[in-house]
């Protein structure tokens, strides 16, 4: 059992007659009330989507191709941000109520109780994976796949266990390269092919193709998402198919599958470098995704230019696109 205690902060105080800002704020605010039951601070959340509505994000889709997302410290922005204490007993949040009171502009709110609930279990019971047409059925380790509801005879079984890799097969990017990558496995055996998963994070793209016969190469930056990508390989036994690095040169040579699933202006930095792993041969195919309406134009553009002879299809689910090209 804990208590919480809501606050709203300003982006400036006066505390013990100092001026600080909320940073500061909340350094006091452990050293305060740290050995008198303090839990933890929990300094608010502001999803991208809510702050490119305030004005505060205007890049949402853009990321650093080398390294990860910009930091963004839209919280730091807002006038008032929206902070949670925890305590480990009542009379302690209680305490604080009365101290902090005194603080002007700072808004207190009242304590309320917080039950201990096993969030990992409740978590799970809420994740039981997905069916992704034409034949994949999604489903994490704790799952029994002879018991997937929606589950088809003669549906591929892919396991992934969600951790710090991107792609659990809920997304919607996701879902239209694992379709775009069953359609063409109905239409050519990929036994023995080559595959390039750019961008492979979980590794879910990468293994679906392993299961369906190929030997894939992966490319991806993250370290802590490769080691995600090897145990869900493992755990669906392809590890021997299945490789990963951390950068797209040491992928030499044709490949009859190229998979991206990733930004716009990471799939334009590597255009030409992606366009000359694809296999110059009939029914080759290229899936890039991660993409919205706006992005499209160009993506099919700069790589229609470079892939001459391809069909080009542009695929949608939600508000998600995937650009796929067919030699």
């Amino acid at each position: 059992m804990s208590y919480v205690l809501p606050l709203e902060v300003p982006s400036t105080l006066f505390v013990e007659g100092a001026s600080c800002d909320r940073e500061q704020f909340y350094s006091w605010l452990w050293a305060r009330f740290g050995d008198q039951g303090l839990l933890g601070v929990h300094e608010g959340t502001l999803l991208s989507e809510e702050a490119a509505s305030l004005g505060l994000e205007t890049e949402s889709w853009l990321v650093d191709s080398g390294e990860a997302p910009r930091e963004r410290d839209w919280i730091g922005s807002l006038a008032r941000s929206h902070t949670t204490l925890y305590f480990s007993d009542r009379p302690f949040a209680q305490t604080a109520v009365q101290l902090l009171s005194e603080i002007d502009g700072l808004g207190v709110g009242a304590v309320a109780e917080q039950k201990d609930e096993d969030w990992d279990a409740k978590w799970k019971a809420s994740f039981t994976g997905v069916r992704v047409a034409p034949f994949w059925n999604v489903i994490p380790p704790w799952i029994d796949p002879a018991q997937q509801a929606g589950r088809i005879a003669g549906d591929v079984d892919l396991r992934v266990n969600p951790g710090a890799g991107f792609g659990t097969g809920t997304h919607e990017t996701t879902q239209l390269c694992l379709g775009a990558l069953g359609q063409f496995a109905q239409t050519q055996s990929l036994r023995g092919a080559r595959v390039l998963d750019f961008g492979s994070g979980s590794g879910i793209l990468a293994i679906g193709a392993a299961l369906l016969g190929a030997t894939v190469e992966g490319v991806e930056i993250d370290e802590l998402a490769i080691d995600n990508a090897l145990d869900n390989a493992r755990m669906n036994g392809v590890e021997e198919r299945v490789r990963f690095f951390k950068t797209l040169q040491i992928v030499r040579g044709e490949v009859p599958v190229v998979m991206a699933n990733i930004l716009k202006p990471v799939l334009l930095e590597f255009a030409d470098e992606l366009a000359s792993r694809l296999a110059v041969r009939t029914g080759s195919r290229m899936i890039l995704s991660g993409l919205i309406d706006r992005d499209v134009e160009e993506v099919s553009a700069r790589f229609s230019a470079l892939l001459l002879d391809a069909r080009c299809e542009v695929r949608e689910l939600n508000e998600w696109r995937a650009v796929i090209f067919t030699r």
